[in-house]
This record gives C-alpha cells, sequence and structure tokens, in this order.
C-alpha cells in the first residue's frame, strides 16, 4: 500500500488532493503513466489525466483504478480507493457531506472585446506578464484606460487559463452576492444551487475553482472588501482588478501587485490621434495635433472623444477644436449626451466622503500647488485630518502630490473641480 491512504478523505476536494498526491509519490510523469497502463491493458491518454487531476468532478470507478495501478497500486489498494469513491459520491447524493455542485462542461470565456489599437502600454503590459497568478491591481485616473489595458492583456494571456476567463463588471453589481452568483452560473453552478449567504457562495465558488488554472477579471473595485470574497483561492489562478483607487488594502495584506497606469506620453497620444483620424491628417497638423493631445491631458478616453469631435465635421481644421477646448474643454468633448469626460470624472468625485469632495473642490480653486497647511487651514481642518484627506484625493488619481509636501489638481480635472463651485468654508453635506 501506498502512504497516501484515501479512506480519510470525506469531500471530492480531499480525495482529488489525494489522487494528485498518488502520482506524486509514484514520480511519474503522464507519459509513464499512459505506458504502465498500456502494459496492464487499460488506456490512460496524459490529456485525460491532466483534466482529471486538474478538476474537481469525481472521476469514474474505472478510471480511478487504472490510474491507482499505474502508480503503482496492489489490489487492496485499489479496493480502497474504488471503496471511498462510493461513499464520497453517495454522500453527495444523500444529504452527508455537503459538496458543490458539479460544474457545467463549458468553460467560460467572458472576456469582453478589446479596445483596437492600444498603444503606448508596453511597461504595463510587461508588469501583467510578470504576474502569472495571485491579484494584480491596475489602477489610474479617471479616463486613463484601465479597463482597456485589462482586457487587452486578458485576451493576450487567455492561453495560459485553459479552464476559463471569467469577467465581472462590479459597478453593475448591486452587491457581493450578485458578483458571487454571476460568477458560479458562469462556471456552470445552477442558479438555484447558488447559497444565499455571502460566505457560503464564497465557500462554494472556491471549491468550484479549486484545482483549476482561472483568469477572472474584476472591472471598477472600489475597495479591497468588495474583491476579497471574489478570489479564487487556487494558487495558479490570476485575479485583475481595475480601480480608481489603489487600493492599498490589497497590497498590504493580500500581495497584490500594483500596477500604475498613468497619461500616455506625447508621442502616444498623438499616435492615438493618427489611428482615429488618419496618419496624413494629422502629419499636416502636427502642431495642433500635439496642442489638442496636452489639452487633453494625454488621457486616452479624451482623446477619443476628441477624434470623434473632429470626425463629425471632417473639413474643420484639428487647431479649431483645439480652440473650442481651450474655451470650454467638457462642452468641446460633449460629442453625444451619454459620451462625456466629466461624466467619468463624476463616478470618482462621487465615490468620495463630503470632507474629500470639499477639499478637491478647494483645491481647484487654489492657485498651483500648495502643501498640507495650507489645505488645513483653508478648509479648517486639523492637520491631521487635512493629510488623511489629501492622502485618499492622491490614492484615488485626484490629487497629483508633489516634492516638498505638495499637492496639486491637473489639467482637466482642475477644470472640472472649478466647475463644481467653491466650497463654504465649514461646508459638511455632499455637494
Amino acid at each position: 500500500m501506498s502512504d497516501v491512504d484515501p479512506v480519510g478523505a470525506r469531500t471530492r476536494a480531499e480525495f482529488m488532493l489525494l489522487l494528485r498526491r498518488r502520482r506524486e509519490v509514484a514520480g511519474l510523469s503522464y507519459r509513464q503513466l499512459e505506458r504502465r497502463a498500456r502494459q496492464d491493458g487499460g488506456t490512460l491518454p496524459p490529456s485525460t489525466v491532466a483534466t482529471m487531476l486538474r478538476r474537481s468532478t469525481l472521476p469514474g470507478p474505472e478510471l480511478i483504478a487504472t490510474f491507482v495501478r499505474a502508480c503503482g497500486a496492489d489490489g487492496g489498494e485499489v479496493a480502497a480507493w474504488l471503496s471511498t469513491r462510493a461513499r464520497i459520491a453517495s454522500a453527495g447524493t444523500s444529504g452527508g457531506v455537503t459538496e458543490p455542485p458539479e460544474p457545467g462542461v463549458v468553460v467560460p470565456r467572458q472576456l469582453p472585446p478589446g479596445v483596437p489599437g492600444l498603444v503606448g502600454r508596453r511597461s504595463a503590459l510587461a508588469e501583467l506578464d510578470a504576474a502569472d497568478s495571485g491579484l494584480v491591481v491596475v489602477t489610474g485616473g479617471p479616463g486613463v484606460g484601465k479597463t482597456a489595458l485589462a482586457v487587452h492583456w486578458a485576451h493576450r494571456a487567455r492561453n495560459r487559463f485553459p479552464d476559463g476567463q471569467l469577467h465581472v463588471d462590479l459597478r453593475d453589481c448591486p452587491s457581493t452576492g450578485a458578483a458571487l452568483a454571476n460568477l458560479l452560473v458562469g462556471l456552470g453552478v445552477q442558479a438555484g444551487a447558488v447559497p444565499a449567504d455571502d460566505r457560503q457562495a464564497a465557500a462554494l465558488f472556491r471549491s468550484v475553482v479549486a484545482d483549476r488554472r482561472v483568469l477572472l477579471l474584476l472591472d471598477g473595485a472600489t475597495s479591497a472588501e468588495q474583491v476579497r470574497p471574489l478570489r479564487p483561492g487556487a494558487a495558479g489562478s490570476c485575479t485583475v482588478v481595475t480601480s480608481r483607487d489603489r487600493l492599498v488594502g490589497l497590497a498590504v495584506h493580500d500581495s497584490a501587485r500594483v500596477v500604475e497606469v498613468p497619461p500616455l506620453d506625447r508621442e502616444h497620444a498623438v499616435r492615438l490621434l493618427a489611428q482615429a483620424l488618419g496618419e496624413r491628417r494629422v502629419a499636416a497638423e502636427l502642431s495642433a495635433a500635439c496642442r489638442l493631445a496636452a489639452l487633453c491631458d494625454r488621457l486616452p478616453l479624451a482623446l477619443r472623444l476628441a477624434a470623434t469631435a473632429v470626425d463629425h465635421t471632417s473639413a474643420t481644421p484639428i487647431a479649431d477644436l483645439v480652440a473650442e477646448l481651450l474655451v470650454d474643454p467638457f462642452g468641446a468633448l460633449a460629442v453625444h449626451a451619454d459620451l462625456r469626460l466629466d461624466a467619468a470624472f463624476d463616478l470618482s468625485y462621487r465615490a468620495l466622503d463630503p470632507v474629500c469632495r470639499r477639499v478637491f473642490r478647494l483645491l481647484g480653486t487654489l492657485p498651483g500647488a500648495v502643501d498640507t497647511a495650507v489645505v488645513a487651514s483653508a478648509a479648517d481642518l486639523p492637520l491631521s485630518e487635512a493629510r488623511g484627506v489629501l492622502r485618499r484625493l492622491v490614492d484615488g488619481h485626484l490629487v497629483v502630490r508633489g516634492e516638498a509636501d505638495s499637492h496639486t489638481v491637473r489639467g482637466l480635472l482642475r477644470e472640472y473641480a472649478r466647475g463644481l463651485g467653491a466650497p463654504a468654508r465649514h461646508e459638511t453635506a455632499a455637494a
């Protein structure tokens, strides 16, 4: 008998863990197992073994017997494996040990379509490539292209995760339970079998994806607490989270890798305009295109809106849009009622608490960069509270921290803050 004894296994997960351990003890490759099974008159293709050991589904008795015999099991050990399998299978249908429902055979492929023509993200893509598994937070300010980057990388890396790619837009999920239900149903669990209790649903999710290699893309997270119940427990899986906040709690407590997505540099910002408007047109008005890129803060969303605004009247020179941006940037980029840059900024602003909103609007009225003491005095806050507020604004990518404790709101965000209006000195309610 091997030192791997299946008799004590009570669940499928424990049984499958012991089954994998049996091969490790035997020290045999999939090809060696295939040859041994053939010598014994059986068949055991390597692909079958790989699938069996990767999934949490309980294998059939004949496959288990063939596998453990190829691993060197004698008749008594084979009988022990089959007896344990029968007991676990019976418990799963008779109300004994609670087991997760069997997932469906369809491997989830839920990634949204990628944005064509992604430019200027080589460094960030390399960071994501280095994160083959674990937890990654893709973070940056509004309109910087976090989702486009994450989706682009996920499509490029999908072959690393043969057991599926899952996607949840957390902005459309009213609760953790709704997000878990979406994930479980995507993995083949019947909707009626999803527990109503969030902790049980999270445990079921981890059970279903155990021993699988899946990619999970969580888009639009607002807090670490929102992410933690949705993480697979399997070491070979990867969770990519996009967020406007740095989610420092995930970096500190969950060893998350943080990938910062900055605005494009000037070269790639102009290249994005050239993709949308045509190389010849941008080359003919290169100076205006460079100015347009700068006025758009080199944000991909703003640049695409600007390209759409110019293209609506293709005879209009790029320089004319530049002149409009200098007067009314958000009006010039409002190409449609549902496509507004300030709407993207609204999402970040509304996520702030009332004090952070007030300080953000205040920074829009203060000239240049100011230090914490100036902000504390202007906002009538204790220095320690002002420091915490500024830290939250920096983590949310609404304020830039410079050298010597200086803070500023730049470019379009400053125009946005000014447009919100100056706050009253003692205001506490949300704007």
